[in-house]
Order: structure tokens, then C-alpha cells, then sequence
């Protein structure tokens, strides 16, 4: 029976081994869930009137302009719960009274592997500060932000929405929207199966 306990010893290791790949949607989940994948930033000031001007910075990386955008700064491949980072940013207002400089920790929102591109910051009045990881445009009826926080410039686009409408068979090809994205475009009024029984099947050019 001695003689059994090292190889054994070495069974019970592999079994915790392949459990833990196991536990995993995926094995490149399991192999990459530290993995860190370098993203854009842009800036949105959507707070009242009498601010201009807004400048922020990420845990010491160059700081940026609201409304514009940077790169780069890498989060996590796979998001998971608890995601933060540091963020402080100040005010310059055209009149006097400005806020006074803010530092918090913000909570980046659940995106997947496929939504990776830009981190958008939303900057709300009462510095409230939103973080959301998407390969859409804020005009986008696929952005995942509800109509409560869309603010005029940053609307969803009625252009854009029409030519989802009317061009679904194309525009699948360039943006390939997930099941999620769909949610978030039908509060806009564009659905799934409306867009594909209204346009028909585009020709793709074989080489």
C-alpha cells in the first residue's frame, strides 16, 4: 500500500488541475483570466452648463479632455466583479465657484472579451462618474447605457437607427452585435426581428 501513495499523490494533483480548467466556461478563459488588453479612452462631460472644461487622470497616466479621447490603458480580458480603478479629475468653469477637485474609485460596468475597445467615462452632475467598456459608439442604439443617462449631443442618432432598419444585412457584417447589444437596442424601438424581415439578405461578394 506504500507504494501507492506517490502515485496517487500525483492522480489527486492532476484531478485538481483539470478541475480547475474545468470550473472555467472555457479553457481560454482559464488560460488568459489575467490577461490584460490595452484600450482607448474618451471622455464625456455631461455636467451642468457652467463647466467647460474637464481633466482627469488614471492612476497616474497622462491626463485627457472631456469629449476626447487617449491611449491607452489595459484592463482585465475578462471582466469580473469588484473591477476598479482610481480616478481624480478638476474643474474649469468660466465663472467662479468651480468645484473643487474629486478623487474616487470607480467600478468599471460588465463587459465581455467580443465588447472590448474604448472605456467611456460619463461625468454626471453631483460627480457621478459611470465607466463602460464598448466597441459601439455612444450614438449607438447597441451603447449599453439607458435613456436616463443619454444627454443631448450623446443621443442615439435617428439616422442610425434607420439604417439599421433598412441596411440590417450589411451592418451586421461591420458591427455583429451580440444578443446583449439587442437588449440594449430595443428600448430605441430596434428589433432583431423587425430589422432582419424588413431588409433583405445582402450579396457578398465571393473571391
Amino acid at each position: 500500500m506504500k507504494k501507492l501513495r506517490f502515485p496517487l499523490l500525483i492522480l489527486g494533483a492532476l484531478a485538481l488541475l483539470l478541475g480547475g480548467i474545468v470550473a472555467y466556461p472555457s479553457l481560454d478563459r482559464f488560460l488568459s483570466r489575467n490577461q490584460m488588453v490595452p484600450v482607448q479612452i474618451t471622455a464625456y462631460d455631461q455636467t451642468d452648463k457652467n463647466v467647460h472644461l474637464l481633466s482627469w487622470g488614471i492612476e497616474g497616466q497622462a491626463a485627457g479632455t472631456a469629449g476626447g479621447g487617449m491611449c491607452c490603458v489595459s484592463v482585465p480580458k475578462y471582466w469580473r466583479p469588484g473591477l476598479t480603478f482610481n480616478l481624480y479629475w478638476d474643474y474649469t468653469a468660466s465663472s467662479e465657484g468651480s468645484p473643487p477637485p474629486q478623487q474616487t474609485i470607480v467600478e468599471i460596468e460588465k463587459y465581455t472579451p467580443e465588447n472590448l475597445g474604448t472605456l467611456h467615462l460619463h461625468f454626471f452632475p453631483g460627480h457621478r462618474v459611470r465607466a463602460i467598456v464598448s466597441n459601439h459608439s455612444i450614438a449607438s442604439p447597441f451603447y449599453p447605457m439607458g435613456k436616463e443617462d443619454r444627454w443631448p449631443p450623446w443621443n442615439v442618432k435617428q439616422d442610425l437607427l434607420n439604417a439599421w432598419k433598412e441596411n440590417y444585412h450589411e451592418m451586421i457584417l461591420m458591427y455583429k452585435p451580440t444578443e446583449e447589444d439587442w437588449k440594449w437596442a430595443a428600448q430605441w424601438g430596434l428589433y432583431k426581428e423587425e430589422a432582419m424581415k424588413n431588409s433583405p439578405p445582402a450579396r457578398i461578394k465571393r473571391p
